[in-house]
């Protein structure tokens, strides 16, 4: 009993430690927000998105984007679904507390009605005990263009729009999805790196940071407004440091720096408030990922800050509080 019991945990372990290095996402958003998708899936993937199902080798958790909807580590792959069943039943994965659920692509499938059956009979060929209510291992079958995929199923967790709820906020304030994106973008999904938002006002783009798993910080120079940052991060138990001062005072390096410029119209001439914060942002990090009110890219090329990419997004469907999104290298 004991070799038995000690060779199924051995297929167990083998099985879930099988890479392919090949994972197909799926993308929900809604079409005010497809520019701010488009940005994030370059810098995340270092490719032009095409189609709201892709395939791809980096391996990106995605409950760190508001767009991905899950993720499908593919195991298997197979022309039939009786295919697909034989590949599993010789497999003879075992699991404990495991759940098979239909990968939802957001596509024509002719199959989907269908779908409680086909996790059952994939479910029949999994040894284990099964849990539909707090499982411990997600396994996820599909269909696309043509194949079947079985594999392990990640989720993206919503616990992030309770961001929304935080005690202190501004109307002016970029929504959650586009601080999400902002870090996104400043980070490419590496959380190595360090981050600053020198400009954080209430903390809405550390909040998402620190969510996304980045060592994070913030500077800013209203005294209240930094107090009401900490007061939100320790809301949700959050731990980053907040510098209440200038970032003309920061003496300190990043792998990026992620500034929302104060809101109105920017202009060099007339703000000379906004132009010392991107120089400063310049000499304390190797990257700037700018949000502004209007377009400015005449001004950033005569900082000499390299454009790498660009879009321009809505905080709703009406277009209210639009911005400007500017990823800039530095040097």
């Amino acid at each position: 009993m004991d070799k038995t019991r000690n060779r199924k945990h051995q297929i167990n372990h083998e099985v879930m430690q099988m890479k392919t290095g090949r994972f197909i996402y799926n993308l929900n958003y809604p079409i005010y927000e497809k520019e701010s998708c488009e940005i994030e899936v370059r810098a995340l993937f270092k490719f032009d998105l095409k189609e709201k199902v892709f395939f791809e080798n980096r391996k990106v958790h995605p409950s760190i984007s508001p767009f991905l909807k899950s993720r499908l580590e593919i195991i298997y792959k197979a022309s039939t679904f009786l295919e697909l069943i034989e590949l599993t039943t010789k497999a003879k994965i075992v699991a404990s507390e495991f759940m098979v659920k239909y990968m939802e692509l957001g596509i024509d499938d002719p199959h989907f009605k269908k779908r409680r059956a086909y996790c059952k009979a994939i479910g029949l060929a999994i040894g284990g005990l099964a849990c539909y209510t707090s499982p411990k291992i997600i396994f996820g079958i599909t269909f696309y263009k043509g194949n079947w995929y079985f594999g392990k199923l990640t989720e993206r967790s919503l616990y992030w729009k309770k961001h929304n709820k935080k005690p202190n906020s501004y109307s002016s304030s970029i929504g959650l999805s586009t601080a999400k994106v902002l870090v996104n973008i400043a980070g490419n999904g590496d959380t190595s790196k360090r981050l600053i938002d020198p400009c954080c006002g209430v903390g809405t783009v550390l909040l998402e940071g620190i969510w996304a798993g980045y060592d994070i910080i913030g500077c800013e120079i209203n005294s209240k407004t930094a107090e009401n940052a900490r007061k939100n991060l320790r809301y949700f138990n959050y731990e980053a440091k907040v510098i209440t001062g200038d970032i003309q005072d920061i003496d300190d390096s990043f792998d990026a720096a992620i500034v929302d410029l104060p809101y109105g119209n920017f202009s060099f001439k007339n703000d000379e408030n906004q132009l010392k914060i991107i120089r400063n942002a310049i000499r304390i990090s190797k990257k700037i990922v700018l949000a502004s009110s209007e377009d400015i890219s005449d001004e950033l090329v005569q900082e000499n800050l390299k454009i790498i990419d660009h879009c321009k997004i809505g905080k709703n469907k009406n277009g209210d509080f639009l911005r400007y999104i500017w990823v800039c290298e530095v040097g």
